[in-house]
């Protein structure tokens, strides 16, 4: 992991790829960590809010900027990570709930169920960033158990699976009764958001675009929604 320091705070950085981007004050990061923090607030799940792979906390400062009080539980293995955005960002250690454990046996190990569960979730290769293959295969049923009545899913997927982007989008959404995908200007990465019962396209797509405004960020007007079932 390379950290570098910023005029906000710090990046972290995995083969020239940015694992996280970690403010030190509320606002805009202009990457991706805007458009999963504007997704919280826009969703406002009824019920706890659960975030595999936190890293350095990237989200954290958009959603300080965007209100959000709510505190999130958050499960990782890698520590160090954790440990920066206690030492750098301690005004905010009240929002995060961290565990230091695997994402898919501590999300067994959950008695209660939750409003909305993230999958965040990365691993190095050795030229690359990719999602871990669990992400694709027994990490998103355990995510669809864990779901309370109304709740959502969503999956950061950072890289194409081995058989690309419709396939693997098509697995996952298949696992719910509804889904939508996210598709991003600046970057490779999709987003998909899937549950039983998920706002209507077009209404969450503007009140997407109406956040990332009020945040200030660069991603507004540069996200694109579309429902996938």
């Amino acid at each position: 992991m390379q950290v570098i320091r910023t005029p906000q705070g710090l990046r972290l950085q995995q083969h020239g790829v940015v694992i996280s981007e970690l403010r030190v004050t509320p606002g805009p990061t202009h990457s991706v960590f805007d458009i999963l923090a504007a997704l919280l607030v826009g969703l406002h799940p009824a019920g706890g809010t659960g975030v595999l792979g936190f890293a350095g906390g990237g989200m954290i400062a958009p959603l300080a900027a965007l209100g959000w009080r709510t505190p999130l539980t958050a499960v990782d293995l890698d520590r160090a990570s954790y440990e920066l955005f206690c030492r750098h960002c301690p005004q905010w250690s009240d929002l995060v709930q961290w565990h230091q454990a695997e994402a898919a046996t501590w999300l067994r190990q959950q008695p209660q169920s939750f409003g909305l569960l993230l999958d965040d979730l990365s691993i190095p290769t050795h030229d690359d960033v990719i999602k871990p293959e669990i992400s694709w295969t027994t990490l998103p049923a355990l995510m669809r158990g864990h779901l309370g009545a109304g709740g959502c899913a969503i999956f950061n997927l950072v890289s194409p699976p081995p058989d690309g982007w419709p396939g693997g989008l098509g697995k996952l959404a298949a696992l719910f009764a509804q889904a939508c995908v996210l598709h991003l200007d600046e970057f490779e990465n999709r987003l998909l958001l899937a549950g039983d019962r998920l706002p209507e396209p077009r209404s969450l797509g503007r009140q997407l675009q109406r956040l990332l405004r009020t945040l200030g960020s660069r991603q507004a007007g540069r996200v694109h929604l579309r429902r996938w079932r």
